[in-house]
């Protein structure tokens, strides 16, 4: 399984939940989440990681500056995480 495949499924089981998640690209800022996931007047920022890999420093600095603003983010590196994160756009 790699980064790839689970970034695809999450998209798929998100979108399949009636939400949106869109690839997040942010010229001229390195280390911003993969993912922006949206339902419920929610926003949820997520890391996709293949297997057993962690975030890089400055991925892990721009997951600080998000929580600092109070947005939820996840890292995830398995198609099981996705759970987490339909959960988490479900919560009232």
């Amino acid at each position: 399984m790699n980064e790839k495949t689970i970034e695809a499924k999450l998209k798929k089981a998100v979108e399949a939940s009636g939400g949106l998640c869109w690839k997040l690209v942010c010229p001229g800022t390195t280390g911003v989440p993969d993912r922006i996931c949206m339902m419920n007047n929610r926003a949820i920022f997520v890391e996709v990681k293949a297997p057993g890999e962690k975030p890089r420093p400055i991925q892990y600095r721009r997951i600080g500056q998000l929580q600092a603003q109070g947005f939820q983010t996840f890292v995830i590196d398995s198609i099981d995480d996705i759970q987490e994160v339909l959960d988490a756009l479900s919560a009232a």
